[in-house]
């Protein structure tokens, strides 16, 4: 978003971040669109760029007592105090979407052309573990259970697994569910159940390893950006429109069929409908937004869900973390900062000085907050 000129509506900036994080699910991003072509079929290192700290990240973790961020053109970024960052070197010029540490050296990265990285110096340089641009779909996220299991996850039901810390990587078969969609977010919990989240609502669990999976009954039936563990059962769940929920037991959430189709509980924006061409207006979608929330809160109030307490408005959430003190924090459009006390619903707006949407957050460890996004990444001193 441009730093001059006239105020952008907030429905404007809400489908500015929106379109690009849904175009990175699609794999269509236009800023990495060229390089990611050239590539095939061999890789091309990413180039170092001064001002790489300050483009768009997607994704942050801690390894250690520092931090590693990733995002368009193949950039991967370390710090330790999260105000310097140093470029790091990257084999492959493709958008990196998540990041995953299992300890302060040995952690990987994924993104567009179903590329997996590696790193054994907590992401000074990085190896090539998986790049397929013919599949032109990207992975969203990456879990690493111990330094052998891991798993990739993408669009349109992309799914791998390794059991030797990705020296080869096989494709899970069996879709997580009929259709076919995004699979936005992968965690796992302090008994070892793995949780996914993506589009329409889908919400899929396993408890042997990720071996088979059971689809979950969602409180909301648009997509989830990600999934937090919250306690050590519990669920931070959040997405499309400002929706976010919290839950204190997976294991009480209702199972839904195996043959159970997502699809038909998806509803488009009315700006979104066949053969109208024109944008919704910002009291539509908002008004829509509201007609949503309340269907989810009636959903939610029949099982274990608490809908939380965020601004009712059309500003999507893309990232979130639990912090050291039993809360946890949201992020989203506009640099929406909201922060809870506890693991409860309620919660309260952070004031944000700075402009951009936000796509991820991490707690540091004196408990300040480290956020990154549309304008790279930048330290907020909650606690001084």
């Amino acid at each position: 978003m441009s730093r001059s000129g006239p105020p952008v509506s907030k429905r404007r900036q809400c489908l500015a971040l929106c379109g690009l994080l849904l175009a990175a699910a699609s794999g269509h991003v236009a800023m990495a669109q060229d390089e990611e072509a050239s590539e095939a079929p061999e890789a091309k290192p990413a180039e170092m760029a001064p001002l790489a700290p300050y483009e768009l990240l997607l994704d942050v973790e801690r390894r250690g007592d520092g931090f590693v961020a990733v995002g368009v053109r193949g950039h991967a970024l370390t710090s330790e105090d999260g105000i310097n960052w140093t470029q790091a070197e990257v084999p492959v010029r493709a958008t990196l979407t998540a990041v995953d540490f299992v300890d302060d050296k040995r952690g990987w990265a994924v993104g567009h052309a179903a590329t997996i990285l590696a790193t054994n110096d907590g992401g000074e340089t990085w190896t090539l573990q998986n790049f397929e641009p013919s599949l032109e779909t990207p992975f969203l996220d990456v879990l690493f259970t111990d330094a052998q299991t891991g798993f990739a996850i993408g669009a349109y039901d992309l799914f791998y697994k390794t059991q030797d810390g990705g020296e080869t990587w096989t494709e899970y078969e069996p879709q997580l569910s009929m259709g076919g969609w995004h699979l936005n977010s992968i965690v796992a919990l302090d008994d070892g159940t793995l949780v996914i989240a993506g589009e329409t609502g889908l919400l899929s669990k396993s408890t042997d390893g990720g071996e088979t999976w059971d689809l979950i009954e969602a409180p909301y039936s648009g997509t989830f950006f990600g999934i937090r563990q919250l306690g050590p059962q519990g669920l931070l769940l959040f997405g499309l429109r400002g929706h976010a929920f919290v839950t204190d037991d997976v294991a009480s959430l209702p199972v839904l069929p195996p043959d159970t189709d997502l699809g038909y509980q998806f509803k488009l924006p009315p700006s979104m409908e066949k053969g109208n061409e024109e944008e919704g207006t910002e009291a539509e979608e908002e008004a829509l937004a509201e007609a949503e929330r309340k269907a989810a809160e009636e959903k939610a109030a029949e099982s274990d869900w608490d809908v939380v307490d965020n601004d009712k408005s059309v500003l999507s959430l893309f990232g979130g973390t639990q912090t050291a003190d039993g809360g946890y924090v949201l992020v989203g459009v506009n640099g929406r900062m909201w922060l809870s006390d506890d693991r409860g619903p309620k919660t309260r707006q952070l004031p944000n000085p700075r402009e951009g949407g936000l796509t991820d957050v991490v707690e540091t460890a004196n408990g300040d907050l480290l956020f990154v996004g549309e304008n790279g990444a930048f330290l907020y001193k909650r606690n001084r």
